[in-house]
């Protein structure tokens, strides 16, 4: 049953549908979209695992590749929602990577809905590849979250290009009273599980949360093949006839 949806004004394209209403004043936002590494999607996921958090909600587009995941028998959407209030943190994860036809709707409805929520602070996730660099690099939506990036001794990025949903979502939350940073690990490869754990690294410091990182060294190979296989598939549904059904385990 749907309890409310988004009305922003890019809701004819992307819709935030909470199937829980669940009060998120004073919530921490976790952004964890595929991007370069797929650090954030990995850590996002491995949070939302291991500390059990509950999906209250999903995105849904009209433009959404026509490819989902099944998971113990039954379809999941593309990008869920999911929500913890003993930790006070809402977790958005995706598996399609937006198109640059989408992302501007997509960061829209997201800003809107954050500031309709009453979320205080906003944590997103990218990727960065910097040979011999950091393990893990940030930058800011404003000069009062720079603070919390220097508190922290996170590496600031001073200059440099972002793209895609994450960073229209920063360029949203510019100037705003909103906490806002964006955490990009230091990527070896398309699915670096060393450059999750030291995103859920700084996630956990950030937000108190208390977490072995060690299963997810160990178990985010699996994790990371499954994850790309999946966004293989999705960028293969191009090709395929209209016609055909694709399946996938």
């Amino acid at each position: 049953m749907v309890v409310k949806e988004a009305s922003g004004a890019s809701k004819d394209l992307v819709r935030i549908i909470e199937t829980k209403n669940i009060p998120m004043k004073g919530f921490t936002f976790i952004e964890g979209f595929p991007d370069l590494g797929l650090a954030g999607t990995i850590g996002a996921r491995y949070l939302v695992e291991k500390l059990k958090f509950e999906q209250v909600g999903f995105i849904d587009s009209r433009v959404f590749m026509p490819m989902i995941r099944i998971q113990q028998g039954t379809p999941m959407h593309p990008v869920r929602i999911y929500a913890s209030k003993t930790y006070k943190i809402v977790i958005v994860i995706a598996e399609q990577i937006m198109d640059n036809a989408v992302a501007p709707f997509m960061a829209e409805e997201l800003v809107a809905w954050i500031k309709k929520k009453g979320i205080k602070r906003v944590i997103s996730t990218s990727g960065v590849r910097i040979p011999d660099g950091k393990p893990i690099y940030a930058f800011a939506s404003n000069e009062e979250s720079k603070k919390v990036i220097h508190k922290n001794k996170i590496q600031m990025i001073d200059n440099g290009i972002t793209s895609g949903v994450t960073a229209l979502l920063m360029l949203g939350l510019k100037d705003n009273d909103i906490e806002a940073f964006c955490l990009l690990g230091n990527a070896k490869n398309n699915a670096d599980y060393n450059a999750a754990a030291e995103v859920v690294k700084v996630i956990c410091a950030l937000t108190n949360i208390t977490i072995d990182i060690k299963p997810l060294l160990a178990e985010a190979k699996n994790l990371e093949e499954a994850i790309v296989q999946h966004l293989k598939n999705v960028e293969e549904t191009k090709e395929i006839k209209p016609d055909a059904t694709p399946m996938y385990t």
